[in-house]
């Protein structure tokens, strides 16, 4: 009885150590900017007067042209079984310190076009190597499929992770932007003068 289970569990150990798990890597120029190109009108913001109807017009090409300048591709995972492509996104934050926000997103390409695209998560902005360390290991966890509640901010305390999705905010894949459940006024925004 021994035997078999020692056997058990030295086949169980092997097993696992020729399972790779999943690594992003950091991907050549040329392979970062397709990517980028293919999702740059989803990621960044939208232009003056463009709304998300209207945000894939030829009128606003040179503003998605220099805005692609500011984003790279931090890590890539393609998964050939499932057909998805993982990606960690950064770019600029606005801060008195230079910092990023990273997004860590799931798609799916079919000939030239994005079939399938989903933002899991975005980061709070972060200094380059605190980003490269906790959005990695959120990175990870997002091609494992693994549970990211833990890192909302909701749930991680003082510590940042997560930015959104939060209790109010989430992805809409169907739509393919954030969307939120919060009444927003553009009055809200306006200083009095």
């Amino acid at each position: 009885m021994r035997s078999v289970l020692f056997l058990t569990f030295f086949a169980a150990i092997a097993l696992g150590a020729c399972h790779q798990s999943p690594k992003g890597q950091r991907p050549d120029p040329a392979t970062a900017q397709r990517f980028l190109k293919q999702i740059i009108r989803y990621t960044a913001h939208l232009p003056k007067n463009a709304t998300h109807e209207t945000k894939f017009d030829t009128a606003y090409d040179s503003f998605y042209a220099q805005e692609i300048k500011k984003y790279r591709v931090d890590l890539l995972y393609q998964d050939e079984r499932e057909g998805y492509i993982y990606l960690l996104t950064s770019r600029p934050a606005p801060s008195l310190d230079v910092k990023r926000v990273a997004t860590g997103i799931k798609m799916r390409v079919e000939g030239d076009s994005v079939a399938y695209y989903e933002e899991v998560f975005r980061t709070w902005k972060m200094t380059e190597p605190i980003l490269a360390k906790k959005a990695g290991m959120l990175f990870e966890k997002m091609v494992r499929g693994q549970d990211l509640s833990p890192y909302y901010p909701q749930h991680s305390g003082e510590e940042e992770y997560i930015e959104f999705p939060d209790a109010h905010t989430r992805f809409d894949v169907q739509k393919r932007r954030w969307v939120t459940d919060l009444e927003v006024y553009p009055e809200q925004f306006k200083r009095a003068r």
